[in-house]
């Protein structure tokens, strides 16, 4: 059987802010949007490669220059890269970075790319664990992962919308880190998602990690109808089906099939 390597995409987005008319600072209402949000950029990088990569909108000039607001570029993009992914990884992914590519390729009339596994660090992380903040830079600050990079959202937003070329630099510098971090994190906290997807069905070959796609376990005796495994490279522990009814009947030793136990 042809081992099908599973495609692990780590991406992050940055988006302008809208822009509005309001009487107030604070928690205040908006009389009317003069322009929504769209996508500045994002950063990417698939598991196992050594390139982190960026596209932004800087990438396309002519486009850029005659309508700064216009990301259809990036959203190309950013819509082939997750056709072509099996899991989707970021922070806070299921509530802003999924959410708003999607948005962006519903407003480009595009259709949806393919199907896709989604890993939210965040998610995990309140799940999981309980830490003073769950922001992706305190979380590995605190993990000793590394942190982000010093820039505030005020001034380096504004002057990308307005083309300064020293702010997309940076701007695209900030994403780049973002999602360096971001699998780093993963890495980390890997061995404690319960409901990682299972590489060892994606990669169709059933006796690996479903966490990692390791071959090499270590047992931890037998319960039930399950072996108790962990695996030697990601250190997540997985169950080994041994039997099932009609075969305990037998007396049959089935193919193994790993799964993820905690």
């Amino acid at each position: 059987m042809e081992n099908k390597k599973a495609r692990i995409l780590f991406f992050d987005e940055e988006v302008s802010p809208i822009l509005a008319w309001t009487y107030g600072l604070w928690q205040t209402n908006v009389i009317k949007v003069e322009e929504h949000s769209h996508m500045f950029c994002f950063s990417y990088k698939w598991l196992e490669d050594k390139d982190i990569k960026c596209i932004s909108q800087i990438d396309f000039p002519a486009r850029f220059k005659a309508d700064p607001n216009d990301d259809t570029d990036v959203i190309k993009a950013l819509w082939s890269l997750l056709d072509e992914a099996d899991i989707v990884v970021g922070h806070n992914a299921r509530g802003f970075d999924v959410k708003v590519a999607m948005g962006r390729f519903l407003v480009k009339g595009m259709t949806p790319p393919s199907p896709f596994k989604t890993i939210d660090t965040l998610t995990v992380a309140r799940s999981r664990f309980k830490f003073a903040s769950n922001r992706l830079g305190e979380l590995c600050k605190e993990l000793n992962i590394g942190d982000k990079s010093e820039e505030t959202h005020s001034d380096l937003w504004y002057d990308c919308m307005h083309g300064n070329k020293e702010s997309w630099d940076k701007m695209i510098t900030y994403c780049k880190n973002d999602t360096y971090l971001l699998e780093q994190l993963y890495l980390k906290i890997r061995p404690y998602i319960f409901n990682h997807p299972n590489l060892a069905v994606i990669s169709q070959h059933p006796d690996t990690c479903p966490k990692c796609g390791h071959d090499h376990f270590k047992s931890y005796g037998i319960r039930g109808l399950y072996r108790r495994l962990r695996c030697k490279k990601c250190g997540g522990w997985l169950r080994e089906r041994l039997f099932d009814k009609d075969a305990i009947k037998n007396e049959e030793l089935l193919r193994p099939t790993y799964v993820n136990e905690g």
